[in-house]
Parts: structure tokens; sequence; C-alpha cells
């Protein structure tokens, strides 16, 4: 293990050993395409967020870069979150994966459906070097998101890690007094002109001091990523309906959320928002379905599933409404649709455990 070295920043102990063991040989920029990137919202249920990166791999599929201990479950095992987006709705990701260097707390995730076609940064991770670009920095941008706004805060470096891999850890505090940083930022971005820098890893609670793995670290792990899963054969990226997406609803429970539920590893535990529970489905183009079968409990007597369709982005109109129960199949007249929203009503004591929701 190398030695770290302070440069500036008097609490070198905040960059812990685990930086010291990181050890690459090339180094690589995560530079900024055409449009600008994006930090995300992640969540795993039961009010536990945390932040990523979007952006686009060499094939052109969206992609989440993300701290490993974001995705960690109590086991160990990477649990996919779901992707929150700016008006709040819910995107499944799919195929967690560890940094091939397991000391390096980072990880990435595939993004699919109605995010992966129409919101995806059209960022993507290329080889050139950054140590000039952050020789420069004197002043950055940290960008943080809640569920209930999208905060950007003015930072410095004030520390960095010297070791195999040429200062792969960064510290930065708040340019301005009145600004902190604040646990639970992990996965939020530093940018200096729009250029992606560094990744928040973690907050030093006593100094307030966020700890940043450098962007040439992630591109030169993703492209070590890539390489084996070449070698090993792609993963699926996608899922079984990864269109589908929660436009209203309150999740219970950690790792039951949308990501969890389309996986087939648990149930989707849900209650209404404002009496409803919202999903819509994009599905191909002239797509002709005959209805739709939920299955799940905790259902009040009076709880309805409506069912409407749309057909040619002309707006969703009635295709059919049943009365809940533990398994409902809902029919319709055949009819070619290019959307499909699933409204299921409800109280917001009622706690629904949605095993599945079928169309055909």
């Amino acid at each position: 293990m190398s030695h770290c070295a302070n440069r500036d920043f008097p609490r070198v102990t905040i960059l812990r050993a685990a930086a010291c063991a990181i050890a690459t040989t090339a180094a690589v920029l995560a530079a900024v395409g055409t449009a600008k990137a994006e930090t995300v919202l992640l969540s795993r249920g039961d009010d536990t967020f945390g932040l990523g990166w979007l952006f686009l791999d060499e094939s052109g599929k969206c992609r989440v870069a993300t701290p490993r201990h974001v995705l960690e479950a109590a086991d160990g095992a990477l649990a996919a979150p779901d992707l929150i987006d700016r008006f709040g709705r819910r995107h499944p990701t799919a195929t967690p994966q560890a940094a091939p260097d397991a000391e390096i707390d980072l990880a990435f995730l595939s993004v699919g459906g109605r995010m992966a076609k129409d919101g995806c940064s059209l960022d993507r991770i290329r080889a050139t070097p950054l140590q000039t670009v952050i020789d420069s920095i004197r002043q950055a941008d940290l960008t943080v998101v809640t569920p209930g706004e999208r905060q950007i805060i003015a930072v410095a470096p004030r520390a960095m890690s010297t070791d195999e891999g040429g200062g792969q850890l960064i510290a930065f505090s708040p340019a301005s007094a009145d600004a902190s940083l604040q646990k639970g930022m992990s996965g939020g971005t530093v940018t200096y002109n729009g250029r992606p820098v560094a990744m928040l890893l973690e907050v030093d609670a006593d100094t307030g001091t966020g700890i940043g793995l450098r962007y040439d670290v992630i591109a030169t792990q993703f492209q070590k990523l890539t390489t084996e899963r070449k070698a090993a054969g792609e993963p699926a990226a996608a899922i079984a309906g990864a269109d589908l997406v929660m436009e209203r609803g309150l999740l219970h429970g950690k790792d039951t959320g949308l990501s969890a539920f389309r996986s087939g590893r648990s149930p989707l535990e849900v209650s209404p928002d404002k009496d409803r529970v919202v999903f819509t489905y994009d599905l191909v183009p002239g797509t002709v379905l005959k209805g739709l079968r939920v299955q799940g409990t905790g259902f009040a007597a009076d709880a309805k599933l409506i069912v409407e369709v749309d057909n040619a982005r002309a707006g969703f109109v009635p295709g059919a409404g049943c009365m809940l129960s533990p398994d409902t199949t809902c029919n319709f007249s055949p009819r070619r649709t290019d959307r499909l929203r699933v409204t299921l009503t409800g109280s917001a004591a009622d706690r629904f455990s949605i095993a599945a929701l079928t169309i055909f």
C-alpha cells in the first residue's frame, strides 16, 4: 500500500486507506458531450436515497455511475434502485455492477424504457487527460438532488491523495461559509465549466468536507468493466417491461421499489398518493391489447382498477374499469395502443403489495 500525503488540507485522515490501495495505469477523462449531463436521484425505497451521474456508454446505452455503497444491501449484494426524474416519476434500473477494483467505492447501472429513449444524457466517457483541468480549479459546482429540489453548491478543492493512481481522491469544501455539505450527498458530481471532475463518495461529518473520486478514475473503471463484459458476454441490460413508470405512489420498505419489482426480487410495496397509485406503460406502436391482470394484497373492498389507453399520442381514453381483488383480470375490447395508464384507487392508509402487473 502506498503512502497518502496531504497537499494543503490538514485532515488528511479523511482520505482513507481505501484510496491508498487504488492503483491504475491509465488516466482518462469523463468529458461532456453535446448536451448537458445530469445528476439524478436514486431511490431504494423507505426514504433511502442516493445520487448518480447519467451518461451514455460507447454503444449508446444509458448508464448511471454511483458510489457502490448507495446500492449495497445488508448482505453486501447490489440492489438496483429506482431512478426518480425531475417530475417525480420512478423509472426502473437494472444490472448493478461494482467497479472491477474492489477498493473503489463505485458501481454502474443500466437504464431502460422511457428514460433511456427520451431522457438520457448525451454525455459519454472518453479517454483524455484530466490532471491539467484539476490543477486549474479554484472553484467548482457540486450538484445535489433531493426529492424536493435540485441544488448547486460552490466548492473549492482542499486536498488530493498521493498514490500510484496519481491522486485519485479530492477533498472539497464549500466556497461560502453559508453553505454546507451533508451526509446523503453521495453520488453528487462536482463539475468545472460543465465538465464532470469528481463524484462525491462521502462527507466527513466533523469538518463538512466532501471526498470525491476523480472522473478519470471512474472512466478507467468503466472501460475495464466494459472489457470484462465483452469477454464474458454482455448481461441483459433490459428487463421485461422496463418501460413501466410509476407516476404516483408512496413506497414502503427498502429494496421493494419498481426496479426490484420488475426484476422479480420483491413485490411492489406501495400506498396511494392522493388516493391513487398510477403507472404508465410505453409500448411498441401498434401493440394490440385486450386486458390487464393485477395480483396483490392490501386492496380495500371498494378499491378500483382503472385502465386507460392512448394511440398515436392522441390522449388517454377509457379502456376498462374493474373492482380490485387479490387476483383481478380486467378485459376490454382488443385495440391498438402506444401507451397504457393503470390507476389503482385507495386511501393513504392502504398498503398495497403488488405481486404482478401483466398486460395481454
